[in-house]
């Protein structure tokens, strides 16, 4: 069952076996493992529930239903913007549905470099397998893409650059191309049409929503309780109060709200908010002679990769996937004066787009402001700014031998370059906050996993050093950024952790 806040006007106190703070990939995966296991489980979400017949398709009324501050939540200096699901199934159901899991040489680091040995190999690669067959995980083929992403897919083809094609969790897309403000045909297998059903199957599972989580309650090394308040879905105002009560909790609030959550109750350490990653992405946009069309068809499914992984040093290099976006999201990452923009605009149809995706090295720190909102701090590296102008150089480049006329970079001030001569101007750049747009759709970190209480906040089964029989979910918990996208390794790290719940009951 799944209620509002408007079915218990009165708020409410109750007991459970587990409650479970988050509904995304996290939370989702760890409510049907656990109830399948045979728990009782509550599953505490802030947002709303939105099913397939409210998602309107209109981004002024989508962004704020289902974004936490309405797709407006920026690191501290406003130069990124990160972007985080607020509703029953969370960042799954505003996704491109991207399906990546983490390779071989990452786990390696992680277990050599982190002492994150707790699970081999295989072990992840179970978890993936049962993970990519609830969501429907299927790779997209050559005849699926769309013009833009042909378009990408071909330039670096005549670069000689590695291209791809996607796994996704899409099952018969229609190509609306709205992914980003929720899937009306219930194409994307989103957390809340696929984890959520699977545990909702069990019998033994409520989801609550429009309930934020205030803090936790702990006594002598465990949780005993979380308390919130229940909230208007239109303005956040808080409603009743509610208190649950339970023998284990699950944390899956995200590395942006996770590590706040622990802060506020007094948990989690010193570690708690820090080795913040964001794989922080800036958009390259490029203008043909003729329609593109890229806002229908699949948004995301052809890439040019130029991404490295080892096991001494993680994941790096740079991705360049296809993207599209609604106007409004257009409008606002491309960096060009009023006047160009608006031409730039009127030729929409014949846009085509990606997004240059930077794998970085945990720096950022998550901290409360006075107002107990959340505080991002995070600056780009020396070498993360590099690799983001090389990456920016060579989409520009894969675009123009595609055949595009002109391309968009992102930077104030440059003009469109229309031959690769042009972009000796990148030689000149910088990539400065609020000034270069930026995304980052996968915040990593915040609440490390690892052996040693003091340097990681949970350890390699995924329980708190110091309250065991609370675990954390959600990317906060990766030592470095997994992978290019973060859906199948939360999902991963969920279904193991779980599974150590339902074998080692914390005492």
């Amino acid at each position: 069952m799944i209620r509002g806040a408007a079915e218990v006007p009165e708020g409410f106190t109750v007991r459970t076996e587990v409650c479970v703070v988050g509904s995304g990939a996290g939370g989702g995966v760890a409510a049907a493992l656990l109830s399948e296991g045979g728990r009782e489980v509550l599953v505490l979400e802030e947002g709303p529930h939105v099913p397939r017949e409210r998602m309107t398709q209109r981004e002024e009324q989508m962004y704020p239903l289902l974004y936490r501050d309405g797709g407006n939540q920026l690191t501290d200096d406003g130069g990124i913007s990160v972007l985080q699901g607020r509703v029953v199934g969370g960042s799954t159901v505003v996704n491109m549905a991207d399906v990546v899991g983490i390779t071989e040489e990452v786990w390696a680091h992680w277990r050599t470099l982190f002492g994150c040995d707790r699970w081999s190999m295989d072990d992840l690669a179970e978890a993936a397998a049962d993970c990519r067959a609830t969501i429907g995980a299927n790779h997209v083929t050559a005849e699926q893409l769309n013009r833009n992403n042909a378009l990408l897919v071909r330039g670096g083809d005549r670069l000689g650059m590695r291209t791809a094609t996607m796994e996704h969790n899409r099952v018969g897309c229609v190509g609306s191309g709205y992914c980003l403000i929720g899937c009306a045909y219930d194409a994307k297998r989103s957390v809340a049409v696929s984890w959520i059903p699977r545990a909702l199957a069990t019998g033994r599972v409520m989801v609550q929503s429009e309930a934020r989580v205030d803090r936790f309650e702990h006594d002598r090394g465990r949780v005993v309780a979380v308390v919130g308040h229940l909230v208007r879905p239109a303005d956040g105002a808080k409603l009743a109060p509610f208190r649950v009560e339970a023998d284990t909790f699950v944390l899956a609030a995200g590395a942006i709200h996770s590590p706040l959550l622990l802060k506020v109750s007094g948990l989690g350490g010193a570690a708690v908010g820090r080795n913040l990653s964001l794989q922080p992405q800036a958009p390259v946009a490029a203008l043909f002679a003729d329609d593109v069309v890229m806002f229908r068809g699949i948004p995301q499914a052809g890439y040019v990769d130029a991404e490295t992984a080892t096991a001494e040093e993680g994941l790096g290099g740079f991705r360049l996937e296809a993207v599209s976006a609604t106007p409004g999201m257009s409008a606002i990452t491309t960096a060009l004066p009023t006047a160009d923009l608006h031409r730039f605009m009127t030729r929409y149809r014949q846009v085509a787009a990606n997004l240059c995706l930077v794998p970085d090295r945990p720096g950022g720190t998550v901290t409360a402001d006075r107002n107990g909102r959340p505080r991002i701090s995070y600056a780009l590296t020396p070498a993360v700014q590099a690799t983001m102008i090389d990456a920016i150089r060579t989409a520009a480049r894969c675009w123009l031998a595609a055949g595009a006329e002109g391309v968009a970079l992102p930077f104030p001030g440059l003009p469109m370059a229309r031959s690769e001569a042009d972009l000796a101007a990148l030689d000149r750049v910088s990539v400065r906050p609020a000034s270069t747009p930026m995304i980052s759709a996968h915040p990593q970190g915040t609440c490390r996993m690892g052996p040693r209480a003091g340097e990681a906040v949970v350890d390699t089964d995924l329980r708190l050093h110091d309250a065991p029989n609370l675990s954390v979910l959600d990317a906060s918990v990766f030592p470095t950024t997994a992978s290019s996208h973060t859906q199948l390794p939360v999902m991963s790290l969920a279904w193991l952790g779980a599974r150590a719940i339902l074998e080692r009951p914390a005492r």
